[in-house]
């Protein structure tokens, strides 16, 4: 848990084996930051699983996951609870609860899936949600690539610590973060975002908002 959202008054609470920031004191007002600014969210319920390979290997293992054509580097696709980002042609990261990733990396079969090296980097990395009408905004405050298409990653050159940046919707990003560099990070984005009304949101807010666009959906 990134020192800057304890400070910012998280409610920490543990859920399946995890510690979470649950809500900053107003879910409704977690909520609201969402829907009409820009909230930034600790994703500390979710893991991370790099996976390295030949390109090959790489390509018959995420088509065999997501389909033809494979998954192109520069880009994510989500499938269930997981996103798939392919960094280069020679690695990806998973990203999902602790839950689906918890039996190895659901990805590629037979020979394919035993052949394909991976590691658990969630211990390493800071992973966060940008969410609310105004993300992009704040992104390109803080100079980093907001105006992404949908499913594509971005960097900072200038920052090495940031891995990357997905941009799941046209109002969400997921930013992957060297935990070494997450609290300069997250002091970044409130400092660029706070003009726009940024503000610190729980996960209690982002379940709540999910489920609303499901009964949406």
């Amino acid at each position: 848990m990134p020192q800057t959202c304890v400070a910012a008054g998280a409610v920490i609470v543990e859920r399946d084996g995890q510690m979470i920031a649950a809500n900053y004191g107003s879910v409704p007002g977690e909520i609201a930051v969402c829907m009409k600014s820009v909230g930034l969210a600790d994703r500390s319920d979710y893991g991370a699983l790099e996976l390295r390979g030949d390109q090959s290997l790489l390509d018959r293992a995420l088509t065999a996951r997501l389909g033809d054509p494979p998954l192109a580097p520069g880009t994510g696709r989500r499938l269930r609870s997981v996103w798939y980002m392919r960094l280069d042609q020679r690695r990806s990261l998973l990203v999902g609860s602790h839950t689906a990733l918890a039996s190895g990396p659901p990805i590629g079969k037979g020979r394919d899936r035993s052949d394909l090296p991976h590691k658990d980097i969630g211990s390493t990395v800071a992973i966060l949600n940008i969410i609310g009408p105004r993300a992009a905004r704040l992104l390109a405050a803080a100079e980093l690539p907001g105006e992404l298409a949908i499913g594509a990653i971005g960097r900072d050159p200038r920052d090495a610590d940031v891995l990357a940046i997905l941009r799941e919707s046209q109002r969400r990003f997921l930013v992957l973060v060297r935990a070494s560099g997450a609290d300069a990070f997250w002091m970044r984005l409130f400092a660029a975002g706070e003009p726009l009304g940024a503000a610190f949101v729980g996960l209690d807010a982002l379940t709540l908002l999910s489920a609303s666009s499901a009964a949406e959906g």
